[in-house]
């Protein structure tokens, strides 16, 4: 029979669970008291000393622990807001054992709650079958807002062959075009949305290399591009002139100088302090704002040209007709 801190399952006769261990209870209740959290940040898995075993409350330590790491992730249960699903992740190149009991721990060691498994082996990758082993444990408490799960493992260790495994059965459904980026939306589901949003939002950790971003590119497929050094500079309508090759005609007296008619196009120059271009070698995204958003792939946009002068460091963006928007140097 389980208590409101276990998770019992029965599997071919033996019993799966998990419990809180007594002086994860006391530690528990001492926080709600305080008002203060117990803050866990370890998830350990051991081998059960090479047999099955029931856990038990007073158990302090795993009967044979094997490998312990900083917990990854923690999520509430849809089904009891008391549960937490606390997950860890035991590396490819970690193995060489069979896991039969697993534990989580708080900030000063002491063993919070511990559950055992059904046996799971974990080859490394020196047996030519080593892989990655997702762990979740199902920790149920007495008021899960008293617990804190603190994350240390960063979103640096996850590579970009990660990303493209994540995103290699949605990217069909995300209709991406160049420039644009494969964004979690405030639903949680998978969207396309311009670089600059990206750049806004900080993702760039995602492909584990720093400033680098997954980018659509013209084929439609996810490549790492770098944007360490990326530059934003913003222009409206108003800031584009007449050309430097420009030169006005001289009014017959008592006449007013005529407007520039717009035949050679219109330029803005780019001071290097603010472009921060050391080269002509560099790409850029262009983004045109409509109605208050910024998008790409607009014929203003695309027309769009800029040509660095190696003297004086400054760029000359050139268009064919005045509009607002951004662009973003890169490279």
């Amino acid at each position: 029979m389980s208590t409101q801190n276990e998770v019992t399952v029965n599997g071919g006769g033996r019993q799966y669970g998990t419990k809180l261990t007594a002086k994860g209870a006391a530690a528990l209740a001492a926080c709600i008291l305080e008002g203060t959290k117990l803050e866990i940040t370890e998830i350990a898995v051991g081998d059960g000393g090479g047999a099955y075993y029931e856990p038990m409350s007073s158990q302090t330590a795993l009967v044979h622990e094997v490998w312990r790491d900083e917990v990854l992730s923690c999520e509430k249960s849809v089904l009891n807001p008391n549960t937490m699903d606390i997950k860890g992740v035991i590396p490819s190149d970690a193995g060489g054992f069979v896991i039969r009991e697993m534990g989580v721990f708080d900030a000063a060691g002491t063993l919070i709650g511990v559950c055992n498994t059904p046996d799971m082996e974990k080859t490394d990758a020196a047996s030519g079958a080593g892989g990655k082993l997702d762990l979740i444990m199902h920790l149920v408490v007495t008021d899960a807002d008293a617990v804190q799960v603190v994350i240390k493992s960063s979103l640096d260790a996850v590579s970009l062959e990660d990303v493209r495994e994540l995103l290699k059965d949605k990217q069909d459904k995300l209709n991406g075009q160049e420039g644009q980026v494969p964004v979690f939306n405030k639903n949680g589901i998978l969207e396309a949305q311009p670089l600059e949003q990206l750049l806004e939002d900080k993702q760039d950790k995602i492909t584990g290399q720093p400033g680098q971003v997954p980018v659509f590119n013209k084929e439609g497929v996810l490549e790492a591009q770098d944007y360490s050094s990326s530059t934003v500079f913003a222009f409206a309508e108003e800031d584009w002139g007449p050309p430097a090759s420009w030169t006005p005609e001289e009014p017959e007296e008592g006449e007013e100088a005529a407007a520039y008619d717009g035949s050679l196009g219109y330029e803005i120059s780019v001071p290097a302090e603010t472009h921060k271009r050391k080269t002509g070698d560099f790409g850029f995204h262009v983004f045109h704002q409509v109605d208050g958003r910024y998008i790409t792939n607009t014929w203003v946009a695309i027309g769009t040209g800029a040509n660095y002068d190696g003297e004086s460091g400054t760029v000359t963006l050139s268009c064919s007709a005045p509009y607002p928007g951004k662009i973003l140097f890169v490279g």
